[in-house]
C-alpha cells in the first residue's frame, strides 16, 4: 500500500513538471518546424513557407502604382493668383488711350449673320530653306494672308499692321483663317472689329512650322524665327504695304510696333520664341495657351522662375527695358495648359524691373487672360477678342 501511495506521487509530480512548459494556443503537432524570421516582420504577419496561401486578399498587399491618366479638366489657378502691382514702377507715355484689359465676352453679333464688310483670305506662298546648314535646300511654303475689307491693291499709300498667327500641334494656317477664300470666326470677328472701329484694319498671315527637312516640332518651334526673318517678313511685307519702309535691320526696328506675334498650345511655344530671338523687329506678344520652352518642356512650370529670369535677360540682351515691349498672354480656365503659363507669368511678374503685370497697357507691359474654357478654338476666339485691340498701339 505504501509503495503504491508513493509510484502515484511520483507520477503527479513528473505531470506538473510536463505542464510547466505548455502554452495557451499550442502548435499544430502536424505542421513542420519554421526557422525564426531574421528581419523585423512578426511572425503573425508571415505565411509558413510550406503551407499553401489562402484564397483570400493578403491584407499587407500593396497594389503596385500605375500611372495616372491626364484629366480632361486641370485644377487651375485662378485669375486673382497673378498680384496686380498697386503702383507701378514705371508710367508710360501713350500717345493714345490703352481699352483695359478686362475681359469682355463678345455677342453673336461678331460671329454669326453680321452685316460688318467682309474681308478676304488668300494663300501666300514664299520660298524657304534650313537655315541651320549652309547647304539647305530652297523650297515653297504656303501660309495665309487675310485682308481687311478695304484693302485696295492699287492703294500703296495707306500702311497696314501686321499679325503673324502661329497653330498648334497638328494643325495649320487653316485653323486660324480656314482658308483662301472662305471665313472663320476669327475673320469675322476682326470684320466686325473694324467696322466697330475697335481696331485698325490690319493685316493677319497665319504661318506654319512644319518644314520639309523636320519632323521635330518642338526644335521647329524653337527654330522657326529664322524663316520668319529670312523669309516670311521679307516677302509678306515687300508685297503688301507694311509700316516697313525697307527689310534691312534697321527698317524692321523702326516698324516694331506695327509688327506682332502670336500664337497657340506650340504655336505660343513659337511665340515666346520669337519674344526671345526678335525683340528688335517686334514689341507685341500674344502667346495663348503655352509655355516658354527655351529650357524645357513644360518648363513654365517645372522651372517657373528660371524661365522668367531667362526670358528678362534677354530682354537686356537686345537693349531693350520696360517700355519697349507688350505681352498679352492668355488661356482657357480648364486649359491643360494653364498650369505651365500661369506659374510662369506669376513669375514674371516678380521681375519688376522687366515685367510690369497691369490691368492697362497704359501702365505696364504684361498681362494674362484667363478666360472659361478649355484647350481649344473657342478660347482663342475669346483671347483673340479681347487682345486684338491692345495691339498697335
Amino acid at each position: 500500500m505504501k509503495k503504491t501511495f508513493l509510484f502515484l506521487l511520483l507520477a503527479a509530480t513528473l505531470s506538473l513538471a510536463g505542464c510547466s512548459g505548455k502554452t495557451d494556443n499550442p502548435a499544430d503537432t502536424s505542421a513542420q518546424y519554421t526557422p525564426a524570421p531574421t528581419d523585423t516582420t512578426e511572425e503573425s504577419d508571415k505565411a509558413p513557407t510550406d503551407v499553401p496561401a489562402t484564397p483570400t486578399t493578403k491584407p499587407t498587399a500593396v497594389p503596385k502604382p500605375t500611372a495616372t491618366p491626364k484629366p480632361t479638366t486641370t485644377p487651375t489657378p485662378k485669375p486673382t493668383d497673378i498680384p496686380v502691382p498697386v503702383t507701378p514702377l514705371a508710367t508710360f507715355d501713350r500717345e493714345r488711350t490703352y481699352p483695359d484689359n478686362t475681359t469682355q465676352t463678345k455677342t453673336g453679333y461678331y460671329l454669326y449673320n453680321n452685316p460688318a464688310p467682309q474681308g478676304t483670305v488668300i494663300d501666300f506662298t514664299y520660298t524657304t530653306k534650313n537655315h541651320l546648314k549652309e547647304d539647305g535646300k530652297e523650297y515653297e511654303k504656303s501660309a495665309l494672308v487675310y485682308l481687311p475689307p478695304c484693302y485696295d491693291e492699287n492703294d500703296t499709300e495707306t500702311k497696314y499692321n501686321v499679325l503673324y498667327l502661329m497653330h498648334g500641334g497638328g494643325d495649320s494656317p487653316k485653323w486660324f483663317l480656314a482658308g483662301a477664300g472662305s471665313k472663320s470666326n476669327i475673320t469675322r470677328m476682326i470684320d466686325s472689329m473694324i467696322t466697330n472701329e475697335e481696331i485698325e484694319p490690319m493685316i493677319v498671315c497665319a504661318v506654319s512650322y512644319y518644314t520639309e527637312y523636320s519632323n521635330d516640332a518642338t526644335q521647329n518651334c524653337l527654330n522657326f524665327h529664322y524663316e520668319l526673318m529670312n523669309d516670311v517678313i521679307p516677302a509678306l511685307e515687300t508685297t503688301f504695304p507694311t509700316y516697313a519702309k525697307e527689310i534691312t535691320p534697321e527698317g524692321l526696328a523702326a516698324s516694331r510696333t506695327h509688327r506682332a506675334f502670336g500664337g497657340f498650345s506650340m504655336g505660343a511655344v513659337t511665340t515666346w520664341s520669337v519674344f526671345e530671338h526678335c525683340l528688335n523687329e517686334f514689341a507685341y506678344f500674344m502667346p495663348m495657351s503655352g509655355d516658354c520652352w527655351a529650357l524645357g518642356m513644360t518648363a513654365g512650370s517645372s522651372r517657373a522662375l528660371q524661365t522668367a529670369q531667362h526670358l528678362a535677360d534677354k530682354v537686356k540682351e537686345h537693349g531693350k527695358t520696360a517700355e519697349d515691349f507688350f505681352i498679352y498672354a492668355g488661356c482657357g480656365l480648364a486649359d491643360i495648359a494653364n498650369p505651365n503659363l500661369t506659374p510662369q507669368i506669376n513669375q514674371m511678374n516678380t521681375l519688376t524691373d522687366t515685367f510690369l503685370y497691369c490691368k492697362n497697357f497704359a501702365n505696364g507691359n504684361l498681362y494674362h487672360c484667363i478666360v472659361p474654357g478649355g484647350h481649344d478654338i473657342n478660347t482663342v476666339d475669346k483671347i483673340l477678342y479681347n487682345g486684338i485691340p491692345k495691339l498697335f498701339h
